[in-house]
């Protein structure tokens, strides 16, 4: 008994000194950065400072005191949970559908997963010209077919600023739901779906009851990451709209960009980013509770 103690110390003790490199250099460079803005976020500091005469919590007392925090606040949740609902929505659908046998299958999916392979600068700037409201040609589609008699300003309208982007954003990410999705679908014993017929179950309970359970686990995982990634998103929105107009697709992302290199003030940008990390960290916590309850489930 003491021996196999003893060699599952010894087993505990070299995992942890094979570990300590990877979660030192982890630490390295995720602990150092967080930081350093924490420290920039307590000091005065504008453009070309390295640091500025300390002014504690001033910075972030700004931030909760400042309209346009709100306002960045909300378009965030607004981008991020309509992207990722729909991305998540559509992806389950269009896994369900390629999990089946039909001809040119493969065809099928090389096309779905196609936008996720365009880079994303491409396909903006792309995106940015077909929803241009004189030259564009979504306009043209949309008035040759009656929906609409004058072009609409897709992204220099208001109301339709934000749905440009999310739509422009699930066009482009949806396929990584697709992928995740269809992997955990494969693996599936066909024997249980058998069962399930022989027994008399529709389609929808074999939904609820076999599939379901086994994708809830990578769905809620995916549903998580690409929170995470869209929270943070940058580039659609820079490159679409830079944030307008009025601040209407102004994102907690762009707001610490414009506050840093538009009014230079790196101090209250660099308090934005940390609660924007702090917002984050609850939403992980929230996300984490769920899939431990889909894993107990299953």
């Amino acid at each position: 008994m003491a021996d196999n103690r003893a060699a599952l110390a010894g087993d505990r003790l070299l995992a942890y000194a094979a570990l300590a490199p990877s979660a030192f250099l982890l630490l390295l460079l995720a602990g150092v950065p967080t930081i350093t803005v924490f420290v920039t976020a307590m000091q005065d500091v504008g453009m070309g400072d390295t640091d500025g005469p300390f002014i504690g919590f001033e910075n972030f007392a700004w931030v909760f005191a400042e309209p346009a925090f709100y306002t960045a606040l909300w378009n965030t949740f607004v981008w991020v949970f309509g992207s990722v609902a729909l991305e998540m929505l559509l992806g389950l659908g269009l896994a369900l559908l390629l999990n089946k046998s039909f001809a040119f299958r493969g065809a099928a999916r090389a096309i779905v997963l196609a936008p996720y392979l365009v880079p994303t600068v491409v396909a903006v700037l792309t995106w940015r010209y077909m929803l241009h409201d004189i030259v564009g040609v979504v306009n043209a589609a949309l008035m040759s077919i009656g929906i609409t008699d004058q072009p609409l300003l897709w992204l220099n309208s208001q109301g339709l600023a934000m749905t440009s982007v999310i739509m422009v954003g699930v066009w482009k990410f949806f396929p990584f739901v697709v992928i995740a999705i269809l992997g955990i679908l494969q693996s599936i014993p066909q024997e249980q779906y058998e069962a399930a017929k022989i027994d008399g179950a529709s389609d929808f309970q074999q939904f609820w009851r076999i599939t379901l359970p086994y994708v809830m686990p990578v769905f809620l995982l995916t549903a998580l990451l690409r929170t995470i990634w869209s929270f943070n998103k940058f580039e659609i929105i820079y490159l679409m709209t830079g944030g307008g107009p009025l601040d209407a697709t102004t994102t907690l992302p762009i707001l610490v960009y414009l506050k840093a290199f538009s009014d230079f003030e790196f101090g209250r940008a660099a308090a934005i980013a940390i609660v924007t990390l702090a917002i984050l960290c609850v939403l992980l916590a929230i996300y984490f509770f769920f899939i431990k309850r889909a894993e107990a489930r299953q």
